[in-house]
């Protein structure tokens, strides 16, 4: 029975990717023409997909406002915003705990660029459906945002 469900659901994943994508890109290349604000890059041959954040980079000199002054001017816009750093699987503590490993995992002690984006990671809601009052509201909140920032310090 799992299977079979799992194949009906395989059948739509390629058109939820795209259909995701294409959600997230309306958004995306409006917010990323704000001073200081940028998405995750990828590689030209990368088609990316995306699960359950979208997250943006805030350069806060850039952008003339710290993070934790734009996360909370975005909420209370309406925005579902958050600071989002670097998630490593490896930093769980049962990686590090000898009780659960007959010999304990090497993990590296360095990630680079991971402190970067812990430090100026934003994440939003990844947006499935095709909801575009909500994309033109989460940009008029942004464009709100950036036209007080230099208030916002």
């Amino acid at each position: 029975m799992a299977a079979a469900l799992a194949r009906c659901q395989l059948r739509k994943l390629s058109k939820r990717n795209a259909d995701g994508t294409a959600q997230t890109r309306r958004l995306n290349d409006r917010l990323a023409q704000l001073p200081g604000l940028c998405e995750q890059q990828n590689r030209p041959e990368v088609d990316r997909v995306f699960y359950l954040q979208n997250r943006f980079l805030l350069d806060e000199a850039k952008a003339g406002m710290s993070r934790s002054a734009c996360v909370k001017a975005l909420k209370a816009e309406g925005v579902a915003a958050s600071p989002a750093g670097a998630q490593f699987q490896c930093n769980h503590p049962a990686y590090h705990e000898a009780q659960w490993w007959h010999h304990l995992p090497v993990i590296a002690d360095r990630y680079p660029g991971a402190e970067e984006v812990d430090r100026r990671g934003i994440s939003l809601p990844y947006f499935t459906k095709d909801v575009p009052e909500l994309v033109d509201q989460y940009v008029r909140a942004f464009e709100k945002v950036w036209a007080h920032r230099k208030e916002l310090g």
